[in-house]
């Protein structure tokens, strides 16, 4: 076995990188300090709440000039620099984070039950011994070539470590279970962060209008925030807004409205009803004729959802079934906005 199970308690590793008995290896890792406030929040509120973390990987071999073991780092620099720089007391928590009593604390300021989970929270540390760097470099071409390839979400959530990356993380530590529990996702959706793409659309409207959302506008999103996010707490605010009264709308559990496109459609309804930010309007100009059509009144939201089910039985609605079909296209998005808006 090239790399061995060497489980280490938090307080005892930062304790050897201060003491510089673990160091960084420049071969094989970035420079430290990628990691935005909020990436680095999450990751300490994930070990003071106990929940698993990615191994370490660690590189021991002896240094002949001072006789000792040095253990070099060969994957998870990052954790372990955010691992440090709390136990050394050098930062406080984003008052962003999930967990109200942890926000906007440093190590000092956290109770001594945190203090004892975050000093003595096991890492997970695989480390190679007595072996060569080739071998090392072998043995992550290999874990690496077994992997899952990442979907579109997976790899946007990897490529892009800013505010808006993190906002969209906060959103969904507030609404994923939720979403499943109302049957909009499943687990796995969730694990593979489809929950992401609802979230990032629904803004991605709110700034631009009913425009066909693909790949390369979604990263655009991610790519001007990525720098800063400036009045996240009201965007959250919209979010907290729509998605708490969507689900609402749909835990009658009919089936038509927790497809994620409709689903996001609802959700922008009642972000304008309550913030009064013109996508009724936005829609009327993508689709006017739709617009001038429902312009007389309310239509039953069951017939509309009837003819989704029964299409042939609903012929002045073939607008709308068809509007179900193109579903990231803008003026598809408009036509559903103006016929659930008419029905909600």
């Amino acid at each position: 076995m090239l790399a061995v199970y060497s489980p280490m308690s938090v307080g005892d590793y930062c304790k050897a990188l201060n003491e510089d008995l673990i160091t960084v290896n420049d071969d094989y890792q970035r420079n430290a300090g990628i990691w935005a406030s909020y990436a680095r929040s999450f990751f300490i509120e994930s070990i003071l709440l106990e929940y698993p973390i990615p191994k370490i990987f660690l590189y021991s071999k002896v240094d002949l000039r001072t006789r000792t073991t040095i253990k070099e780092i060969v994957d998870g620099q990052q954790r372990s620099h955010t691992l440090q720089s709390f136990y050394n007391k050098k930062f406080k928590l984003s008052i962003n984070i999930e967990t109200e009593e942890l926000r906007g604390k440093n190590y000092n300021q956290l109770s001594e039950d945190y203090q004892s989970k975050f000093i003595s929270y096991s890492l997970p540390i695989d480390e190679f011994r007595g072996v060569q760097p080739s071998q090392i470099q072998e043995s992550f071409r290999r874990m690496n070539a077994s992997n899952v390839p990442l979907n579109d979400e997976e790899q946007r959530n990897a490529r892009f470590q800013g505010p808006f990356k993190w906002f969209i993380q906060r959103v969904g530590q507030r609404f994923s279970e939720q979403l499943r529990a109302a049957g909009v996702f499943n687990r796995r959706d969730i694990i593979r962060m489809g929950d992401s793409r609802l979230y990032s659309e629904i803004i991605h409207t709110i700034l631009n209008g009913f425009v066909t959302t693909k790949g390369p506008q979604i990263d655009g999103l991610y790519k001007q925030f990525n720098s800063s996010f400036e009045n996240e707490d009201l965007y959250f605010s919209y979010l907290e807004t729509g998605l708490g009264n969507a689900i609402q709308e749909v835990s009658n559990g009919e089936k038509e409205l927790l497809r994620g496109y409709m689903f996001q459609i609802i959700a922008l309804i009642y972000i304008d009803r309550q913030f009064n930010l013109g996508l009724r309007q936005k829609a009327a100009e993508a689709a006017p004729e739709v617009a001038d059509a429902l312009q007389n009144g309310a239509i039953d939201l069951a017939l509309l959802i009837d003819s989704l089910r029964d299409p042939e039985s609903h012929p002045l609605l073939s607008g709308f079934v068809d509007a179900t079909k193109g579903t990231n296209v803008g003026r598809a998005k408009a036509v559903r906005y103006l016929y659930l808006d008419a029905a909600i």
